[in-house]
């Protein structure tokens, strides 16, 4: 990117859609935005139970799509993406009964989670009731505690060369385990090189149990492999790449840019969260 806060070389903050050359005129009007005065936007994963499927609240939209949570669009499968950060939280979500919303976010190794875990004998994945549903943890004021985790990642072009827009995917419940596996996936690359050096797909794929089918996040390399798909450093266009995911990384990372929670509220797309219409699919299936 081109400093520190400055946005106006990111050739287009949306996450899917075309793209054209303004020449000169390029961003005239927004002199002076930075990355704080946008929002991130999350790639959120449509279920059938979804409000913008169940409420036909985007047009089209159908199960397995993925949609920006801040433009509503939806976005064309698979996207590429150039991760550069992660972060980890324990979301505490006000039950639908009491009003619903997310009340804070706490730290995985917190007194609060690490108590209602100790409650669970140690185990860190929720007990199940008498009908085998899961009893997400609870926060002393009866709020659910949902582990989530989140990678933040710069969209490319369909080549994977080129910068078009931020995203941040969220993971939680059944995608964990698949979120543990991406990060698996980079970590024990021969050389160690950074988050920010990986280009990955991100696409749906359908999962079932006895009690139907639903969606997860499905990655993968750009390339035929994790060490294929890497950015090389020694080109100008890997050098760029990697400066522009180096710079992002340090924003979020220094709080200058972050995901825009609030298109979030009211679906509990986060993860499991109790505002979401879930089905007993998600809060059965929790591969911690």
């Amino acid at each position: 990117m081109a400093g520190k806060t400055d946005v106006a070389e990111t050739k287009n903050t949306q996450v899917a859609g075309v793209s054209y050359d303004y020449g000169e005129h390029a961003h005239e009007g927004f002199e002076g935005t930075t990355i704080a005065d946008l929002s991130i936007p999350f790639i959120k994963i449509m279920q059938s139970n979804s409000p913008e499927v169940e409420d036909e609240l985007i047009e089209g939209v159908k199960p397995g799509d993925l949609v920006n949570s801040v433009s509503k669009e939806i976005i064309k499968q698979p996207v590429i993406v150039q991760p550069v950060f992660k972060e980890s939280a324990v979301v505490e979500w006000v039950p639908r009964n009491k009003g619903g919303g997310i009340a804070g976010r706490h730290e995985l190794d917190g007194e609060m989670f690490l108590d209602a875990i100790k409650k669970n004998n140690g185990s860190r994945i929720p007990p199940k009731d008498a009908d085998g549903k899961r009893i997400p943890f609870k926060s002393p004021d009866g709020n659910d505690l949902v582990e989530t985790y989140y990678v933040y990642c710069l969209i490319l072009d369909a080549d994977g060369n080129e910068v078009e827009g931020f995203c941040v995917l969220s993971f939680a419940s059944t995608n964990i385990k698949v979120y543990k596996d991406w990060l698996t996936s980079m970590y024990s690359l021969k050389g160690a090189p950074p988050m920010y050096a990986n280009r990955n797909k991100i696409s749906t794929a359908k999962q079932k149990n006895n009690d139907g089918t639903f969606f997860t996040f499905a990655v993968g390399p750009l390339a035929e492999n994790y060490r294929a798909s890497l950015i090389n450093p020694g080109t100008a266009e890997g050098k760029a790449l990697l400066e522009e995911g180096r710079e992002f990384g340090k924003m979020i990372d220094n709080g200058l840019a972050r995901a825009d929670h609030d298109s979030m509220k009211g679906d509990g797309a986060e993860g499991t969260g109790p505002e979401s219409k879930k089905s007993k699919v998600d809060e059965e299936e929790m591969p911690f």
